[in-house]
């Protein structure tokens, strides 16, 4: 199972905690301008919450946000297991 970018961003942010978006972008391989796309993309779903403290944007889950994260890294940690 692959993960979808938007996917990848909410395990990023699971396993590292609040970044910026150009971190984010960073640890995705995608770049800043898709990455603050996606970001409001997930904002609007009530997956993540950002604090902006100029100029940065800090993003970090919400509960739901954390709940489905948790459960997207589990499935493809137990795909990658199960195919090894």
């Amino acid at each position: 199972m692959f993960l979808t970018v938007k996917q990848k961003i909410l395990v990023i942010l699971l396993e590292k905690g609040p970044l910026q978006n150009s971190q984010i972008a960073k640890r995705a391989g995608i770049t800043e301008q898709w990455c603050s796309e996606i970001i409001n993309d997930l904002h609007r779903e009530g997956l993540i919450e950002s604090q902006f403290i100029t100029p940065r944007r800090i993003n970090k889950l919400t509960a739901r946000g954390f709940e489905i994260a948790r459960c997207l890294k589990e499935i493809h940690e137990n795909i990658i297991t199960q195919k090894v």
